[in-house]
């Protein structure tokens, strides 16, 4: 194993840093609650907030949201205004899965839409606001 040398200091000021850090250490790991244990008034001692990686945030619908993001994916503002046959076959010639096929099928066969915000709102899903 080889020795660690400091460009700054020797040795033996390095030795004397570690013992102070070492005394604080200690003396403040006293202070400081071990993980597993308990507070005095019972409660769990929480070092980190939870985090929301298993639930999903009230108010979205990630289903919608990854529709969403698929149909504009698959459709830039050169492919309005479409009906919903020329927006078939976009989706088609840009190999969308099926499911956004289904969807767009579901639309009224005469609407012509002029943006995607447009088609998103006949489709029901939610449509992004940016704030001003």
């Amino acid at each position: 194993m080889s020795e660690q040398i400091s460009g700054t200091h020797g040795p033996a000021e390095d030795d004397a840093i570690k013992r102070q850090d070492r005394s604080e250490l200690q003396a403040h790991g006293e202070e400081w609650p071990e993980p597993e244990s308990e507070s005095e008034d019972g409660a769990d001692t929480a070092w980190a907030p939870e985090g929301r990686f298993a639930g999903t945030p009230h108010g979205e619908d990630w289903e919608a949201i990854e529709l969403r993001s698929d149909l504009a994916r698959h459709l830039d503002r050169a492919a309005f205004p479409a009906t919903r046959a020329h927006l078939l076959e976009t989706l088609e010639a840009h190999q969308a899965e099926q499911p956004l096929l289904d969807l767009v099928s579901s639309l009224p066969g005469g609407a012509t839409f002029a943006s995607l915000g447009e088609l998103l709102r006949a489709l029901g899903l939610p449509v992004e606001e940016r704030p001003a």
